[in-house]
């Protein structure tokens, strides 16, 4: 009976404690993404400065960096046939207007390219930040405070801005390749709405919050 009680206990304790330990765990991993970024970005930029003082063009013969997938509107090429499995439980087709673009590096546009690139870049470190910062906030004993509300509420702007750029982005870069390209009809494939979808449950988990910091300090006065 000793033993059984002694178990309960231990087993009490642990899944009292599980909830720090998580928090232990994402303070160390935002803390190794956040500094891991941060030389990233640092290595980019040098590699960047560098490259454009030594104003290079295309040094390579193949497309293996800085790709850009992009679809062809005007290509005649279209799809080929659809293809099936042995089986019949899977179909496929080939897309023959899918490309990948370069831009040179030394050019106005290239530069451009490598601004947006530093940008988001910036955007990743400051949300990793923000992170650390709320995760060094968070006391279970009392969850709800302000500053994590003003946190969470940077968090959901960056994600939005990033989206925001995004769709900015496409419309600049989908006029580029219209100037260079015009026949073809490339147009940049990109994935937009994530970002906004992200912000807007972030914004809706501010507001769940902020009436949590409410009800806590109302607790706290009538205590």
């Amino acid at each position: 009976m000793r033993n059984n009680i002694f178990y309960f206990t231990l087993t009490v304790n642990y899944i009292a404690m599980k909830p720090t330990h998580i928090i232990t765990v994402f303070k160390v991993l935002t803390t190794i993404g956040f500094y891991f970024l941060l030389f990233i970005t640092a290595a980019f930029f040098v590699f960047s400065l560098i490259n454009i003082a030594s104003n290079q063009s295309f040094n390579t013969p193949t497309l293996k960096n800085n790709n850009y997938k992009v679809i062809s509107f005007s290509d005649n090429k279209g799809t080929t046939e659809v293809k099936y499995s042995d089986n019949k439980q899977l179909r496929y087709q080939l897309l023959q207007n899918e490309y990948y673009v370069q831009i040179n590096p030394s050019s106005p546009f290239g530069y451009y390219t490598m601004l947006l690139t530093f940008v988001y870049l910036l955007l990743g470190i400051f949300t990793l930040r923000t992170f650390r910062k709320i995760l060094k906030e968070i006391q279970l004993e009392a969850p709800f405070t302000g500053k994590i509300v003003r946190l969470l509420k940077y968090v959901a702007a960056v994600f939005i801005i990033a989206d925001f750029i995004k769709v900015i982005n496409y419309i600049i870069f989908n006029q580029y390749l219209h100037q260079q390209m015009p026949t073809l009809g490339f147009k940049l494939q990109s994935e937009i709405g994530s970002g906004f979808i992200i912000g807007a449950i972030t914004w809706i988990i501010v507001a769940i919050y902020q009436r949590g910091v409410e009800l806590q300090t109302e607790n706290n006065l009538t205590v």
